[in-house]
């Protein structure tokens, strides 16, 4: 079996697509993964809207067009063939990238093999950031494909062809020695064994077992890995033994720590956390201005935010979580098994990023109004309050105007009678 990958840094993608119907009658074995279009043409739309959203940089990649094959087999028919070839594209795509847009057709043109042809965006669903897959993340996606092929359809009769370890060019002075006493290179040896401990391991802390019943030992200098023979005591640069071991056992030691490990490091912080206080109270008994170098750390981690037990984040926190403005803390804020998992899904990852966008088209639509709004809250608050509107007269006020105006209105008639008699 084979698997190539070719990235391309133009948006082909009508080309590729027209590539890939050109064997026709196979529609029975197409591929589209994370498209909701059917149709050529709005399959090529679709891939074209998402490269659009990726961040302009030069020389970057927009797709990769990637080939698996394999030999025909003399014991199935074709169709059982390509129905298991199939199986085995899908289970590539989702260990290699199950959050992206894939097409894929199947092709039959050589005598001697079947293969699939699939378009891959160099960026997830609905996501500005492209995914890269180092060498050695793609090499272990190929080797566990391949193991995969190997144990569940022997009846494809496929050979070992990717883990098969290259060949190392061999030092003039070791073929010599080897030719004369018959023994092989002591290096050669060590590296047997080194692959030994990594077929049997599965994690970081299995690795460390392995090489420690094949009586190696691990060690860093810088940025080499390396192993010690604990029976000669030399040491050995993986780089110097085999470059892609290499790789490989970088990328094994640099796997994210699992659950157990998260769980025994807030339980080592609440410790800490409980020994500090103590300290700090018992130092208080003794100096009250007094405190302990941990006490400061404690206050400093609580400043930040942090605590033993996660909580559950604020509205606005976790408004900012649920739209991946901000990463998550586990050691700061509670969150389910089950909400973990979704921000690994694609339905989270595109409604976040369809939030994000609405707001920016929002704001970018309506610049004026938000000015407006804006400069209306700032006259608002600059505006002196207004003063109280002045109520009418009390009773008591208008009973005394009242009887004014009966005064005035009585020594006017007695006016009135005087000037009549004069």
């Amino acid at each position: 079996m084979i698997v190539k990958s070719m990235s391309r840094k133009v948006p082909s993608f009508a080309q590729l697509v027209a590539y890939i119907d050109r064997d026709e009658g196979q529609e029975a074995y197409r591929i589209r993964h994370n498209l909701l279009a059917r149709d050529p043409e709005r399959i090529m739309a679709e891939f074209e809207r998402n490269g659009a959203l990726l961040q302009k940089r030069k020389n970057g990649v927009y797709l990769y067009h990637e080939i698996i094959s394999i030999t025909r087999a003399r014991g199935l028919s074709s169709e059982e063939q390509k129905t298991r070839l199939r199986d085995i594209a899908e289970q590539y795509i989702s260990a290699r990238c199950p959050d992206n847009l894939v097409y894929g057709g199947l092709h039959q043109d050589k005598e001697h093999s079947f293969h699939y042809h699939l378009m891959i965006s160099s960026n997830r669903a609905s996501d500005a950031k492209r995914l890269r897959l180092s060498k050695a993340q793609f090499r272990e996606i190929q080797i566990q494909l391949e193991r995969h092929v190997l144990e569940k359809y022997p009846e494809l009769e496929q050979k070992v062809a990717i883990e098969k370890r290259s060949d190392r060019q061999i030092r003039k002075a070791e073929a010599e020695l080897e030719r004369r006493t018959g023994q092989r290179p002591k290096r050669e040896e060590v590296l047997s064994r080194v692959f030994a401990a990594y077929q049997a391991s599965s994690d970081r802390d299995s690795l460390f077992a392995a090489l420690g019943r094949e009586g190696l030992e691990l060690y860093v200098r810088g940025r080499n890995l390396g192993v010690i023979d604990l029976e000669s005591g030399k040491k050995h640069r993986l780089n110097t033994l085999n470059t892609e071991m290499a790789d490989r056992m970088q990328l094994r030691l640099t796997e994210a720590q699992t659950q157990q490990e998260r769980s025994a490091l807030q339980e080592d912080l609440h410790e800490d956390r409980e020994s500090a206080r103590a300290a700090f109270a018992g130092e208080k008994e003794k100096a009250p201005e007094a405190q302990t170098e941990t006490a400061r750390e404690e206050d400093d981690m609580l400043e930040k935010g942090y605590t033993a037990t996660p909580e559950t984040p604020s509205p606005e926190r976790k408004t900012k979580i649920e739209r991946d403005e901000i990463t998550p803390d586990p050691l700061r804020d509670k969150m389910t098994h089950e909400d973990w998992k979704k921000r690994d899904g694609f339905l989270h990852k595109f409604k976040a990023s369809w939030t994000r966008t609405m707001d920016d088209v929002r704001k970018a639509l309506s610049p004026e109004e938000e000015q407006a709004r804006e400069e209306q809250e700032t006259r608002a608050a600059a505006k002196p309050e207004p003063k109280p509107e002045r109520s009418g007269p009390s009773p008591e006020q208008q009973a005394w105007r009242e009887e004014i105006d009966r005064s005035r209105a009585q020594s006017r008639g007695r006016d009135d009678g005087d000037r009549d008699r004069d």
